[in-house]
Formats: structure tokens, sequence, C-alpha cells
């Protein structure tokens, strides 16, 4: 009988160190075993000072040490370590790592806001998509208050469309209010909130979100209070009730919320500066109910791990589309021109991926749409400016490595190939530089048939044969541009492959 896998999900936070132990069945889904979590003051000391003390180091180290004792019963087959904020902002986070890992034997990987977002729609979509069929005509919003940082995602027709990490925190801005403002604490920090949600409330466009999906143990407090379960796995507030149980909590000290909500006082003292964040939030919106999954971000990591790549690529597929997109438009790119070429991208690389064996069909679409940002900063090197562009957005469904991976593959699409002198790209590894070669190879090809900008020459066929790409197209005008522009950049897919790529009418 085949052994049933165990693994374990560690997510170092802001305020806490939390453990999830799970058994996989035979369905594919995961049942939790066991749990645990143990409060770290990790953010009091990156927020206020930039870095993690010693004794909050050491104490991470027995926290962890004695999950490993907890496990151990278990025999884990795996352990998933993750950092968020906190760790992501330190100075000495490498330090961190290190220790963690020669004295605990754990290794940790820290996540940007945009992959802790990836995670937490993982952990909700199911839920959310069984209980409420159309949700995708709302224009919402999937929002959770963390100690450091605030993420939320924006969605419409049911796809994310834009993912922020903000830095609006309940720690974070509770140690900002404190050593700034004196009198009334809780009135200042209410004032303080409202001011920065507010200042970016029309960017995100709040005032049209109609549905508002809010994660985290302090709305799940709420809803365990006043909340009505529409499923095991998701209740719902009116925004009414959680309104007015925010104004109730007002008049409460930490020590009062201990003692009525039977909270450890850790969580009790984040609570109130939480519940007003995101009490803030739903006042810039139209909603009038509060969705509350039951999911968090370990449960998204649970199953990242349990569906294999390709799966969870489909899954993003279309986020990764929209998102790029959405780019390609912020930056008043020519949509008809990068529609084109990454239609004529995706059938260089559908008609000859089993010939040549190419990798991440995804990644090249998503370059295709944003080849041409850079020309908003500046058409000469323009290149080099979608490449910088790309490395600093938030494309859900892309992780950083893929996002260098986009970059380096818009960079390349026209002048220069890669070379042993351009230190970005030799810092890739070498399964990367090769993605990079192929799909830039294909993007330059793509790129070079609308040279023109007058989207005429679709291919119609491809043919190879005799060391040569033959693309065929049926159309019957002047493609002398298209001509001279595979002279200029087919040059890498002919190295490459040993091709040479000749632009011919099929009616010849």
């Amino acid at each position: 009988m085949q052994k049933k896998k165990v693994i374990a999900v560690i997510d170092i936070g802001s305020s806490a160190i939390r453990l999830l132990i799970a058994q996989n069945k035979p369905t594919g889904e995961w049942n939790l075993v066991d749990s645990a979590e143990r409060p770290l003051a990790l953010g009091q000391d990156v927020f206020r000072g930039r870095s993690i003390e010693r004794k909050t180091m050491n104490h991470a180290i027995t926290i962890l040490n004695g999950f490993m004792e907890l496990m151990a019963p278990y025999e884990v087959d795996r352990i998933v370590a993750i950092g968020t904020s906190a760790l992501r902002e330190s100075e000495n986070r490498e330090i961190f790592i290190d220790r963690v890992l020669l004295q605990t034997g754990i290794e940790v990987r820290v996540i940007d806001g945009v992959e802790a977002n990836q995670l937490t729609w993982l952990a909700v979509r199911g839920p959310l998509e069984a209980i409420y069929t159309d949700f995708k005509r709302h224009k919402s919003m999937i929002l959770e208050v963390g100690a450091g940082n605030t993420e939320l995602m924006i969605l419409r027709k049911g796809s994310v469309r834009a993912s922020y990490a903000l830095p609006i925190g309940a720690l974070r801005y509770l140690q900002r209010i404190d050593s700034k403002v004196d009198g009334s604490l809780r009135e200042s920090f209410r004032h303080h909130v409202s001011r920065s949600i507010g200042g970016i409330s029309h960017e995100l466009g709040l005032s049209k979100i109609s549905k508002l999906v809010a994660m985290g143990s302090d709305v799940r407090l709420v809803a365990s209070q006043l909340g009505n379960p529409l499923s095991p796995q998701i209740a719902v507030i009116s925004r009414a009730a959680f309104r007015e149980f925010v104004r109730e909590i007002e008049s409460y000290n930490p020590d009062e919320l201990v003692e009525r909500l039977n909270l450890p006082w850790s969580e009790a003292e984040l609570l109130y500066p939480a519940l007003i964040i995101l009490d803030t939030f739903v006042e810039s919106t139209k909603t009038d109910e509060i969705f509350v999954p039951s999911g968090n971000i370990r449960q998204g990591l649970l199953i990242n791990y349990a569906t294999d790549h390709s799966a969870l690529r489909e899954i993003f597929s279309a986020q990764v589309v929209a998102g790029s997109r959405s780019i390609a438009k912020h930056y008043h790119s020519d949509m008809k021109h990068v529609e084109f070429v990454r239609k004529q991208a995706l059938v260089l690389y559908d008609k000859l991926n089993i010939e040549l064996g190419l990798k991440d069909r995804l990644l090249l679409e998503s370059a295709a749409l944003l080849h041409d940002i850079g020309i908003y900063v500046s058409a000469a090197s323009h290149h080099k400016h979608s490449q910088y562009i790309i490395q600093n957005s938030d494309i859900f469904g892309l992780s950083a490595a893929d996002k260098e991976i986009v970059g380096h593959i818009v960079r390349y699409h026209r002048r220069a190939q890669p070379r042993n002198s351009h230190v970005l790209y030799m810092k890739l590894d070498r399964r990367s530089r090769i993605v990079v070669q192929e799909l830039a190879a294909l993007l330059r090809v793509a790129d070079a048939l609308d040279r023109s900008h007058t989207q005429s020459v679709v291919i119609s066929d491809l043919k190879t044969g005799k060391n040569k790409l033959t693309i065929l197209t049926t159309y019957a005008g002047d493609v002398s541009m298209e001509k001279l522009g595979l002279s200029e950049k087919a040059d890498l897919f002919e190295n490459l492959f040993g091709l040479r790529v000749v632009l011919r009418n099929s009616a010849q």
C-alpha cells in the first residue's frame, strides 16, 4: 500500500510563526492533522529598526525547533517554509535565513507580495466559486490586513486584474502612530489610516467595488461572532453588522479584548488596528456584505505543493494575460500591433514546439504583449525601458523569477542578442538563459512580421527543411518592410536553431 504523504507548512509572519501539518487524501485533497502558532516580535524589530534583533532571532530558532519536535511523530515528507513582509524588509534577513537552516534544518524562502496574493487566491478560489455563481459579474476585491502589509487583489469578471502589497499593516501603523502622535492613540490611528487609504482609493477604484472578500484571523473572529455560514468554507457578514462590531470594540483596550473575546494578548493587541484598516477599506467601497473564507496563505501553499506546475500555469494563465494586457494599455502601447505580434508568436510556438522542444508558452505571450511598453519612456532603447518596467511591475500569476525571464525576453526582442558581457543576463541560471534565447528568438521573428505595423502579413503555414524555415502568408501585397525586418531580427533564431528564415507568399 502506498504511503500517504505528509507535508508541513510554516509561515514566518510579522507577529507570529504558524505551522500546519497535513496529510494527502486519495482524492488529492489535504487533511489537516495538526497546527500550532507562536507569537514573535519580528515586525516590531524590522518596522522600527530595519533589522531583526539577536534576541528575536534566538526566539525564532526556539520556536522552530519546537515545531520540529511537534512534527517528528508525523514523519513529515517535506517542510515548506516562507517568510512574508517583515522578513522581506529586514536588512539582515540572509543572516536570519542562514541561522534557521543551520540550527533547525529548515530552509526558508522569502516571497514577495504578488506571490503571497497568488497563494491566497489558490486558497479562496474554490470556495468562492462554489457558493457564489454570479461572482464574475461584479468588480470585486480580495483583501487581507496583516501585521506588516495589506495584500489585496482587484477582480473583474472573476479574474485578478491587479495585485498590490500595500505598506499598511496593523503593527506597522501602531508603531508609526505611537512614536509620532500624542493624545488619543485610537483617534489618531483611525485618522491616519483614513488619510492613507483615501490617498489611493481613486487609483484602486475602490468606489466601484461591489463585492469584498476579507481574509485573516481578525475578520474570521468577527465572522465567528456574527457571520452567517454559507458553506463550511465561507461565511458572510453584513456591512452594517461589521461596522457596528468595530465601533463597539473601539472602547476596549487589549486587556478587555482578551477577557471579552477569549483572545491571546498578542492577537488582542492587533485586533483593533487590523479591523480599523479593514473598516476603512469597507467604507471606501459600495459593498453591502463581506465574504469571509476559512482559507489562508498556508492552505494556498498546500494547494501549490499538491498541484503540478503545468496545472498551476493553467489556473493563472488568464490572470497573467489579463495583467500583461492591462500594463500594455496603461503605457499606451499600440494594442493592434502587440496583439498581432502575440498571435504570430504563439503560432510560431505552437507549430514549432514539438520539433524544437520549446518551453514556457505563457511567458512568451506575456512578453509579446509587453514588448513595446518602454516606448512610453523613450523610443530610443525602449527594449531596456520595457525590461525595467516589467521587473518593477506586479503581474499576477508570475513569480519574481518569471518576471526576470519575461523582462529579458523583451530586452532582446530587438537589436543585440544575449551576450556574456550582459551582467543581468549572466546572473540567470542556465535553464532560464536557454528559455530567454528561445522565446526572444520567436518574439523577434513575430515582431519583424509586423514591421509596417499594418497587421497584414499573417502566418498561414510554416515549413521546415534543408536548414530553412519558410513562413507562408496569403498576403499578396508589399512585404518589403517585413523582409527587411527579418533580415535584421531573425539572426537569433537562425543562430540558435540552425534554420534560415524565409518569408514567402503561399500562392507562389
